[in-house]
């Protein structure tokens, strides 16, 4: 999920030595509330404050599945359902408008 929000490689020797790790990288991003940064600039070119508010909500899901405890993580169901709610409201909030 994390390759598709940013367009980069899991793995990138090309980024910082301290964020060659795309999971690494993120999560740090993330703790310091940057966490739109990580964003492929072109998915946020032109995207509406609904689209962003999206990408963010994904992005904190793709981040919670980095847990390092399993029992932190959420599962496949979990992951769907969350999924399928983000949607949900988008959808709603596209109508309203």
């Amino acid at each position: 999920m994390l390759e598709l929000l940013t367009s980069q490689k899991a793995i990138d020797f090309n980024r910082a030595a301290d964020d060659v790790n795309l999971a690494i990288y993120v999560q740090r991003m993330v703790d310091e509330e940057r966490i739109m940064d990580v964003i492929d600039p072109l998915l946020k070119e032109g995207a509406t404050t609904l689209e962003m508010e999206t990408m963010k909500a994904l992005g904190f899901l793709a981040v919670g599945c980095l847990e390092e405890r399993r029992q932190n993580r959420p599962s496949m169901k979990e992951v769907t359902e969350e999924i399928e709610y983000i949607i949900s409201i988008a959808k709603a909030k596209a109508v309203e408008n």
